[in-house]
């Protein structure tokens, strides 16, 4: 499977290599990256990203820029975007932790059963199946990147594709 992972850790970077060995992947570190490789039609089988990454300069006038570099939730517009290009595969996950960022634990009112077994909080939109909750971890901390992809590769509603 073509796989693009987008996230600014290089620890979970490094843990979608282990994790998707078998799979080609395109690792970047920056939403930039990933809307250019999107928007240019790079055939991708699924999109797995970091929900929260640090704002970036590009179209940001000089009110704009005062973010620069804060943690936004830029994961929800790098799916939308891979949903809109026919992508029909989406995870969006945080390690963020929920007691600390108001983003994490509003993740908590859709996703708490998929740390359960007991659902996968996985969304249609445009055709393709979105994965969109707290990330499972690999022992050393790492993402699961692996669990993320077999969420909406194997999705009980059927809109993986």
């Amino acid at each position: 499977m073509r796989i693009l992972v987008v996230d600014d850790s290089l620890r979970h970077l490094e843990a979608a290599r282990q994790s998707l060995a078998d799979h080609e992947l395109t690792l970047v570190d920056s939403y930039t990256a990933a809307q250019i490789l999107l928007q240019k039609g790079a055939p991708f089988d699924a999109v797995l990203s970091d929900l929260m990454m640090p704002a970036e300069p590009q179209t940001l006038g000089p009110e704009g820029l005062k973010f620069l570099g804060h943690q936004i939730p830029i994961g929800f517009v790098v799916a939308l975007l891979a949903a809109r290009v026919g992508v029909k595969r989406i995870a969006v996950v945080t390690d963020a932790n929920h007691h600390n960022h108001p983003m994490s634990a509003a993740l908590d009112w859709i996703g708490s059963a998929y740390w359960d077994g007991k659902e996968r909080p996985t969304f249609k939109v445009n055709g393709a199946a979105v994965l969109i909750a707290h990330a499972k971890l690999l022992p050393d901390g790492g993402k699961d990147w692996a669990a993320a992809l077999e969420a909406v590769t194997d999705d009980p509603a059927g809109v993986g594709g």
